[in-house]
């Protein structure tokens, strides 16, 4: 069995343009044993300084969070000259993988737990917007990424946001390597697509499109090809849920209304007040949702 570091490595899950996924084995004194992730920078990468620089440098500063709704970095090494993270296993399926099974299935994701969803996306960004250093400095962590991939839904009914903190290696990646950033414009926001300097609100922007999509039960941004994607991200007219369904509840139009504006200034300044008013809408509507109903579903 292939080792990296003091971990088996168990079977490959998925490789991307910039990383390979492998399900892992961490085995210790007196059959201690505990399954872990670890993403291996691709080989091909290594050689880009700036790019190893970048993955490493992100990395540390994801490894600094801990909260449940985030999944948990353990470890970051070097091993035969290739560059890896060692991070929580969560048995789960991620959003897209839970979409498209609801699709063949024709069932859509109630209203209450698609609210769940992203109430518990947003308290894990919250936590790492929030984030400060030893000094207690902001340190200003933006995801960068926050795509149905990045959210996985656990078994037992968990939310939690993936691969914080890489995604600046992840766009230099893409200069060297064609394909990496393929599928992402339509989740970035207007700021983002045109290089500004990024703070949380880009976050809550790309976890609008995500609520979007999971009322109204279509994709927002996606056209055929990537051009046409980012001309709909800056400019195309997002036509209200309530003109796709006609059930949807007030208050979630208007959470996700207010996450879309393309001017940042009058979306939520923090994805702790989406967050709230994602629970007040629960709240108000009575709606029974957590970890068991996610889990049924």
């Amino acid at each position: 069995m292939a080792k990296l570091g003091r971990y088996e490595l168990v079977k490959r899950l998925a490789q991307g343009g910039m990383a390979e996924l492998f399900l892992a084995r961490q085995s210790g004194p007196a059959g201690f044993e505990k399954m872990l992730v670890v993403k291996r920078l691709l080989p091909s990468l290594s050689s880009h300084d700036d790019i190893v620089r970048m993955f490493l440098n992100e990395a540390r500063i994801a490894a600094r969070l801990t909260h449940p709704n985030i999944v948990q970095i353990y470890d970051l090494g070097k091993s035969g000259g290739e560059y890896f993270i060692a991070m929580e296993y969560v048995p789960s399926k991620d959003l897209r993988a839970v979409q498209k099974a609801a699709v063949r299935a024709k069932r859509r994701m109630p209203y209450e737990l698609s609210a769940y969803v992203l109430s518990c996306v947003c308290r894990g960004l919250h936590h790492a917007h929030q984030l400060r250093d030893n000094n207690n400095r902001p340190l200003g962590l933006v995801h960068r990424d926050v795509t149905p991939h990045n959210v996985l839904l656990s078994y037992a009914g968990d939310v939690k946001l993936a691969d914080f903190g890489i995604a600046k290696a992840t766009a230099l990646a893409a200069e060297t390597q064609a394909g990496v950033l393929k599928g992402k414009f339509a989740y970035m926001s207007p700021e983002q697509i045109r290089g500004e300097e990024l703070d949380a609100r880009t976050d809550i922007f790309s976890a609008g499109v995500l609520l979007y999509e999971l009322i109204c039960w279509r994709r927002l941004f996606r056209r055929s090809t990537d051009f046409a994607t980012i001309q709909a991200v800056e400019r195309i007219p997002i036509p209200p849920p309530s003109a796709i369904r006609d059930d949807v509840p007030d208050a979630m139009e208007t959470i996700v209304m207010r996450a879309l504006n393309r001017d940042r200034s009058q979306r939520y300044n923090t994805a702790e007040e989406m967050q709230l008013d994602l629970d007040s809408a629960i709240s108000e509507h009575g709606w029974r949702c957590g970890p068991l109903e996610m889990a049924r579903f």
